[in-house]
């Protein structure tokens, strides 16, 4: 059973209740990505069981992510569970939702961005719509700047033949839609749509010329107390180093 993705419980973004579980077999986390998880264990008659990463399909320049053992559990023959740790049933009063009414909010402004690289793949981006792909410096001017109690629809482009993982500091973002990804080869991922995230996967462009681009639209929550610059970027570490990153500034509320 899903519980919570990037820390915050999945069905929870109405801000009229406190989550909701969801039943799967198996979720396709990028890097980054968090998830808490219930799992029924197996039978008394298995005497172990395994956890694992089924294999990815990355993309045509994409990283060879092949199937892999993450965990094997063993029953043990005692049956003296004097130590092991329970969570309690309650553990205090309901929190106020922090996310609430974000879904109905007016959008103060729309922005399209797009994740890119050289021919060469030696250089990575993630451009604002409108402005000239560059490699990430922390001496390059915030790409974007917003105000202190906005709230922004972001439309994420995925202009390469491999998959990009688009992670954001500091603030969460409501999932509102994934475009495009079938015809490219790809599905979305249904126990995604309207949760609340930090970071979400946007897969390949297959290169046909007559297939639109691989997209996510993303409404990004600037109604907290975090202002000032951070950063946002792919979380593929070799596509950061590279410069596959940028700066948003948020200013305070006048």
């Amino acid at each position: 059973m899903l519980v919570a993705l990037d820390g915050v419980p999945v069905g929870s973004q109405d801000g009229t209740q406190l989550g909701t579980l969801i039943p799967v077999t198996h979720l396709r986390l990028p890097p980054a990505s968090r998830m808490e998880f219930i799992v029924t264990g197996p039978s008394e008659n298995v005497k172990s069981a395994q956890l694992i990463t089924q294999a990815i399909v990355t993309g045509p320049n994409g990283d060879n992510d092949t199937a892999r053992t993450l965990a094997t559990l063993v029953a043990r023959e005692e049956d003296d569970d004097s130590n092991v740790s329970r969570v309690p049933n309650v553990t205090g009063p309901p929190w106020t939702p922090r996310f609430a009414g974000l879904a109905t909010a007016a959008v103060n402004t729309t922005r399209r961005l797009y994740f890119s690289e050289n021919a060469a793949q030696t250089q990575f981006f993630i451009t604002v719509a409108g402005q000239t792909p560059t490699v990430f410096s922390a001496n390059n001017p915030p790409a974007v700047v917003t105000t202190q109690g906005s709230v922004e629809d972001w439309i994420i482009e995925n202009r390469a033949q491999e998959n990009h993982e688009f992670h954001f500091h500091q603030i969460h973002f409501l999932v509102r839609s994934q475009d495009n990804f079938a015809i490219n080869g790809s599905q979305p991922v249904a126990a995604i749509q309207g949760q609340m995230m930090d970071m979400i996967e946007i897969p390949y462009w297959d290169g046909n010329p007559n297939h639109p681009y691989p997209s996510v639209t993303l409404r990004m929550d600037f109604r907290g107390p975090d202002v000032g610059d951070f950063v946002y970027h792919c979380h593929i570490l070799n596509h950061e180093d590279q410069g596959m990153m940028a700066i948003i500034r948020v200013l305070p509320q006048p």
